[in-house]
Formats: C-alpha cells, structure tokens, sequence
C-alpha cells in the first residue's frame, strides 16, 4: 500500500536529521561554521544593499514628510533623519568591508536594525505633527528589512524583530500614552507582518540550508569519484580528461611516447598452485604481493598500468616524459624482487617474481567509452612481456635497449641469448643490482 504524500505544512517543516528543528543549526559544528562561511560569503552583497536601500528610504520618506511638517518639527525630523541613523547606517555599511566582518555582521547589523526601530518610534515623540499611523507603518518597513533584505538568520531576526515591536509599544504606550483601539490594531498589524516575516525568514534559511546540505553531499560524492577516477588513471590524463567538455566517438586519448621503459612481472608458479589452494587464499596473496607494488610505483614514480591474471605491468616516462625512465625501472624492478623475498604460498613453497624490462617508443592513450583504461602499445611492450617469460625465477631480464641506457650505473650479467615468442633468439642481460 503506498503512503499518501505528507500534507503541506508537514512537508514543510520535515528536515533531515542533520539541523535542528527550531534553530535550524546544523548539529555538526564542523558543517555550522562552514555554512556560516559561506552564507556571508553569498549574503554580503545583499547586506550591503540593504544599507543602501535603508539609507535611501530614511532620506526619500524624509522628503515627503517636509511637505506635512512645520519648520519646528521639520528641523527635528531632519536632525534624526541626517544626523542620526542615515549616519548610523553609513558607519555600518563602511564597516562591511572591514576584514573581520564576517565574524560579527549579524550582530551588528542586528543591533542598527533596533537603533533604526528606536529612532522611529521616538520619532513620534519628538516631533509632535508626524501622524500616528507613520508609527506602525514605519515599523513595519524596518520589520521587512530585518526577516527579508538584511539576511540575518531566523533566530536573529526573530529577537531583532520581536525587540523592535516591543520598543514600538513601550513608546507609544508609556511615552505617547496611546491607548485604545489604535493600539490594538496597530499591533495587530505588526504582530501579524512579525509573524510572516519570521515564517517567510524560517523559509529563508531552511531553504538555504538544504541546498548547502545537498551541495557539500553532491561535492563529497564528487570527491570519491574523482579519487576512484584517478586510482583507475594516470592523474596527468584525469586532468585531460576533465578538461575536454565532450570526448571524441573512438580513442579519447592518443599519445606518441618516444621513449619509455617499460616493466613485466608475473608470480612463479601462479597457474600451478591456483589449482592447489582456496580462491580465497590466493585471492590474498596476489592482493598483498600488488598492494607492495603499488607502494613500489609511487615510490619510483612508475605508472601502474593493469595487472592481467598474476602479471603486473608498469611504465616509466609515460603519460609524462622523464630523462631517467630506464633507471626508474630498474629501481622498481631489484625492489619488487627484494619485495617479495622471503613470502611464500600458502603451501610453504618460497614466492618469487620474474621480471622483464624494455626501452624504447609506445602509444599510450585512453580507449572505450565504457570501463575505459589508460594502455600502452608498441613492440617495446611486446618485448617487455616476452622478456618476463624468458626470465627465471627472483632475475630481472632486460633488453639491451635498457641495458644502454642504464651506462655502467647498474650491474648487468654479460650479454645473453633467448628465445622469445615471436620473436626468435634475442640478446638480452641480467640486472643484477645497482652499482
């Protein structure tokens, strides 16, 4: 049975768990201050504005009332106008592009809001011709500032305004000694625009809230993919990727390499033992013994590429160039056998490595439009990968096209000939560690 949608005032006033009910903070105060950051942030051009519009409607209404008051009366309505609160005004809007504003704007323009609310009801007082129904009127002008243009929060607009009304009847009550009807419909009309104004400020910021709440949710799940889009690809490609607004039908990315090193390694005996133990169990060591090699490849500054069964392949020089590509890969290489010496499977049979290593050009580039991967192409590749079959177990079989580049810094076996796949007899050397 499906449930009937919540009725308006309900859906209204449902909020997710992470704000509060009546004050609408969030219960992170992590999430609070950053919220409050940014509401300023977003806000300040509109607090600025309500200065602007405030002074204007002091000195416009200012205007108008010259033409009803006498010369007494009009001197002190001038005097507060201009000498008083649009000056008020002016040292709060100059104070809004001081530093450390933000920390004590809602404050400050809380507290000129109930200045502008006194002056007005003392405006009454102190000129005598201005008519009774300017009193509430006025009032109910600044009230809309304070819950709409001043942007103050709910809870602060509802004290600013709830201060201003109570000043408006203290005045009018003890001071003017209003009493009667008057009175009572002047606060029912401000007590009614009060309590919209708080609804409509309480709409305000729940509003606000949410979209904050959703965008910092849509802006972490953008982090996470972005983290998983860059542990699937060479940063340096994210980066090209993310700067093309639509990818192209085909190949995304196509790059000449001229030169790279490039580096094999697969687990001795992995087909004969996986017919041997629990998938779990090998599951695990192939996951401990590629967790080292990744630590390996950020070390050395060596792209992991993919891994295919037990085989592990990585790339030095691509997608970004480096001089030192061969060395790097040799570094890897003697690591990754050091890495995995003294392991053994499950079995108790010692683990070793086998490795190859080539040099020379490759295509690189991004493929697919679905489950796409960064790759590499070209008979360096090929050679790579023949090289690491014709290895033994714990060596590190490299090209000679390696061997050149790597000038006397390593140790090397003499040259050697091997078969290779495809590629019939190969001279090839042996590294044997740094020199």
């Amino acid at each position: 049975m499906e449930r009937s949608p919540l009725p308006p005032v309900r859906r209204f006033l449902q909020l997710p768990p992470e704000l509060a009910a009546l004050t609408l903070r969030f219960h992170d105060p992590g999430r609070e201050q950053r919220f409050r950051e940014a509401y300023f942030r977003d806000n300040l051009a509109y607090v600025r504005l309500a200065h602007l519009l405030g002074a204007a409607v002091w000195a416009i209404f200012g205007i108008l009332a010259g033409v009803v008051l006498r010369d007494e009366s009009r001197t002190t309505d001038l005097v507060l106008r201009y000498g008083v609160v649009i000056p008020v005004v002016a040292v709060s809007f100059a104070l809004t592009f001081a530093p450390w504003y933000g920390r004590v704007w809602q404050q400050i323009l809380g507290a000129v809001l109930v200045v502008n609310g006194i002056a007005w009801s003392l405006h009454g007082v102190l000129v005598p011709e201005a008519r009774r129904d300017w009193g509430y009127a006025g009032i109910m002008l600044i009230l809309a500032f304070v819950y709409t243009l001043s942007r103050i929060r709910f809870v602060g607009a509802s004290l600013v305004g709830a201060a201003i009304v109570v000043v408006h009847n203290v005045v009018i009550v003890a001071v003017l000694h209003q009493d009667g009807a008057d009175v009572r419909f002047a606060d029912f009309f401000l007590l009614s625009f009060a309590a919209m104004g708080m609804a409509a400020a309480y709409g305000l910021e729940r509003f606000t809230r949410l979209v904050f709440l959703r965008e910092e949710e849509l802006q972490g799940a953008r982090r996470r993919a972005d983290a998983l889009l860059r542990n699937t690809l060479p940063h340096a490609i994210v980066e090209r990727l993310e700067g093309r607004e639509e990818a192209p039908e085909g190949v995304f990315i196509a790059d000449d390499c001229p030169a790279v090193s490039v580096l094999f390694a697969d687990l001795v005996g992995f087909t004969d033992h996986s017919g041997r133990i629990p998938a779990s169990d090998l599951i695990a060591i192939l996951d401990d013994v590629f967790r080292r090699f990744d630590g390996l490849a950020a070390e050395f500054g060596v792209e992991k590429i993919k891994t295919v069964g037990d085989a592990y392949m990585a790339v030095a020089g691509a997608p970004l160039a480096r001089d030192d590509h061969a060395e790097a890969a040799a570094e890897m290489a003697l690591a990754m056998v050091r890495a995995v010496r003294g392991s053994s499977w499950p079995t108790g049979e010692p683990l070793d490595v086998r490795v190859g290593v080539a040099s020379g050009p490759a295509v690189a580039g991004v493929i697919g439009r679905q489950k796409f991967a960064y790759d590499l192409w070209g008979d360096t590749v090929n050679l790579a990968s023949r090289l690491e079959a014709g290895g033994g177990p714990g060596r590190i079989l490299i090209a000679e096209s390696t061997a050149a580049l790597l000038d006397g810094r390593f140790e090397l076996s003499a040259p050697v000939i091997v078969e290779l796949k495809g590629k019939g007899p190969t001279a090839a050397r042996f590294l044997e560690g740094r020199r």
